[in-house]
């Protein structure tokens, strides 16, 4: 649809376009001219969101949590919840005011509180203080669906219902941190009031409901603290059982220290051992030499005993050593026992060098060399046999016990890294914990700071009511009246699928089309007649030029259809017979005598049977033979040659056809009103049409709108 269609549609539809909207304005106003006044007072809030201070220092700008936040806040104020406690607590004070001052029920502000509860509940729900009236006010409420406070809390009472305060506003000033409240009622008392109630409940219930968030995450965290704490030292203690239990100190430097002294304990076992193999060697050679004299040597009771005091003295010292020597590399000096026992044994190797000299007084032995000497040998070799043997006892019980500390010692390590890593999870929850306690509390001190809204305005009285919404009402029926009937319009327009034009025939039907005949129901003035005589004009041209153009066949013979009946044959045949005998165009019209035709100044015209054409397959000749006139006229059709031949048939759809004469047509007009669509019966129908004649088809679309008659043919 082009914009001129459109504005053709408005410019037809004017009338409803213009009545609707003023009917339903008047309609507006008669009922609303009687509406009570309205009375607003507001307050504005100061909630410190966008750039307040925190513990933190100022509150950083995020335009998505700000907006999150004012939308939290504008909820909340105008939640159901809020509004019933609003309500709670005006009909409490009311109630309370009332069995104080029985006179106020006859006043204005508390005319719905006498009507809207009834004398035994107003009595039922006082108590003996405010206080007292509130709770039982809302126990009463909240006990049944079916009470009477409650169907008053959801009915349209103007003062104690949800319906009035619905007129209560919540919006954020600008990008402020300022939110402002807003509230209509009847009476500047009550609409103060409420605003006051209003604004007191919902910054308790804002401050309760942020308050109560970070305290239960408080609690949480507490609980998980004292969890962590438990399972941290239950890991401790069994860390400490465990290292007493098995004398563990530092387990990395005993273990260390355990590895370092086996290793040094092997080395001198290594070195004790060559020296005792050395000496033990060099003692059975100074026995050898001396030639068996040293068996009545050792088998002297003061030499044995000696001998058994040196291995006595001997391993002390070789102890002593292998346990002091820590304490030696850091003193640097010998320690005072080991002192003493190296000094005894010294002096029992003495005894024993004087004992062989006494039992040995022989000077020279069997090889020459001298006695003396060989027993000297003797002694110092025993001496250090002894020695190195005592050492090696010693340090092979050392390493044996080493053996077995470091079995010890070894699979500890794996139980104390289990226990040490236990302690450091149980540490890591425990901080970890501490740590969240420890943000939360922050954040509650943070939530205590911003939760604290301050009222920069408290509610005003108002004096005088608001400007009256009848105006607006009227107002916006008039618009809404106009939009709905606008839309309606061009809803209709869109919708509808008729032919409308020669533009959208010719696209739909797929012919071309050859004129038009302009809609007869319109008012006949002047201009339709000029259009219409135009048109017909247009239409004889067409033909003529049809008609002259070579081969020209004579007569000329045009036949007019329709898919169906009443689709403007007839009209178009009469307006084409009219302007040819005006033109001086012998003419001769046939009409099928089903057709009813009394104008008196009719042009001549022959009426044929078509069931009887169609039976016999008549040719044109034939036709026009058996066709007779149904009125005497001035000139009969059959007195002259007749140059065109215009035959009006049945529609395509309703009755048969005179096949033969079809066969015989120049040209053929399809009447088609602009009035309705084109459907798929009529394209089929046109098929058989295009079948059984060779003859050109074009539309003549008949019931053409006056304004489409000037736009241009396709």
């Amino acid at each position: 649809m082009s914009l001129s269609d459109v504005l053709r549609l408005l410019a037809r539809k004017w009338l409803l376009l213009v009545l609707v909207p003023v009917v339903l304005g008047v309609s507006t106003y008669f009922f609303a001219r009687h509406l009570p006044k309205s009375y607003g007072s507001d307050t504005t809030i100061y909630t410190g969101i966008a750039s307040g201070y925190s513990l933190t220092g100022n509150v950083e700008a995020d335009l998505n949590a700000t907006n999150n936040a004012f939308d939290n806040l504008i909820n909340l104020a105008t939640a159901r919840s809020t509004k019933e406690e609003v309500i709670y607590q005006l009909l409490a004070t009311h109630l309370w005011q009332t069995n104080q001052q029985p006179a106020l029920l006859n006043t204005l502000p508390y005319e719905d509180l006498r009507e809207g509860l009834p004398a035994d509940v107003r009595r039922q729900l006082t108590g003996p203080s405010l206080l007292a009236t509130q709770q039982l006010v809302r126990h009463y409420a909240q006990a049944n669906n079916s009470n009477a406070v409650y169907e008053l809390l959801n009915s349209y009472n103007p003062t104690y219902s949800l319906s009035a305060l619905s007129n209560l506003r919540a919006t954020r000033v600008g990008l402020s941190d300022l939110l402002r409240l807003d509230y209509e009622s009847y009476n500047p008392e009550i609409c103060r009031y409420t605003l006051e109630l209003v604004t007191q409940t919902f910054l308790g219930q804002s401050k309760g409901l942020r308050e109560r968030q970070t305290t239960s995450v408080i609690q949480y965290y507490e609980a998980e603290l004292k969890r962590a704490k438990a399972r941290l030292e239950k890991a401790e203690s069994e860390n400490l059982a465990f290292n007493r239990d098995n004398n563990i100190v530092d387990y990395e430097a005993q273990v260390s220290n355990i590895a370092a002294e086996k290793e040094a304990l092997a080395t001198a076992l290594n070195q004790v051992s060559q020296e005792y193999a050395g000496s033990l060697a060099a003692l059975k050679a100074i026995n050898k030499r001396l030639g068996g004299q040293e068996v009545a040597l050792l088998n002297s009771r003061q030499i044995v005993e000696q001998r058994q005091k040196l291995s006595r003295l001997n391993a002390a010292i070789a102890d002593e050593q292998l346990f002091n020597q820590q304490q030696e590399a850091g003193t640097g000096a010998k320690p005072r026992q080991l002192q003493q026992l190296q000094a005894e044994a010294d002096k029992a190797a003495r005894a024993i060098q004087n004992n062989v000299d006494i039992y040995f007084a022989h000077s020279t032995s069997p090889e020459g060399v001298p006695s003396q000497d060989l027993l000297t040998a003797w002694v110092q070799d025993m001496v250090l046999v002894e020695s190195n043997r005592a050492k090696l006892d010693v340090m092979r019980k050392r390493e044996a016990e080493f053996e077995r500390e470091y079995g010890r010692m070894a699979p500890l390590g794996a139980t104390l890294k289990r226990i040490e890593r236990e302690i450091a999870l149980a540490e890591k929850a425990y901080l970890d914990i501490l740590s969240s306690l420890n943000t939360s509390k922050a954040s509650e001190q943070n939530t205590q700071i911003s939760a604290n809204l301050k009222i920069i305005d408290p509610p005003n009285l108002p004096l005088k009511p608001r400007t009256s919404k009848v105006l607006m009402l009227v107002l916006l029926s008039f618009v809404s009246g106009f939009v709905f009937m606008l839309g309606s319009v061009l809803t209709m327009g869109l919708l509808d699928k008729s032919l409308k034009k020669p533009q959208i025939a010719a696209r739909q039907i797929g012919l071309p089309v050859a004129g038009m005949m302009l809609d007869t129901n319109t008012a006949p003035t002047e201009q339709f007649q000029t259009s219409q005589q135009r048109q017909i004009d247009r239409l004889v041209r067409h033909v003529l030029l049809k008609a002259n153009t070579p081969p020209a066949a004579s007569p000329f013979v045009l036949g007019v259809f329709s898919v169906q009946h009443q689709e403007g044959k007839t009209t178009l045949c009469q307006a084409l017979t009219q302007r040819c005998q005006e033109m001086g165009i012998q003419t001769l019209t046939l009409y099928p005598n089903s057709n009813q035709i009394e104008k008196p100044n009719a042009a001549p015209a022959l009426f044929y049977a078509p069931e009887t054409a169609a039976v016999h397959g008549w040719q044109l000749d034939e036709l026009i033979r058996q066709a007779a006139p149904k009125q005497t006229a001035k000139n009969n059709p059959s007195d002259a040659s007749p140059r065109i031949v215009l035959i009006e048939f049945p529609a395509l759809r309703e009755e048969a056809l005179p096949v033969g004469v079809l066969q015989q047509l120049s040209l053929i007009f399809l009447t088609v009103p602009a009035t309705r669509p084109w459907h798929l019966t009529d394209r089929q129908a046109l098929e058989q049409l295009k079948t059984a004649t060779p003859a050109p088809i074009e539309v003549v679309l008949a019931g053409v709108a006056p304004y489409y008659s000037e736009e241009a043919l396709s």
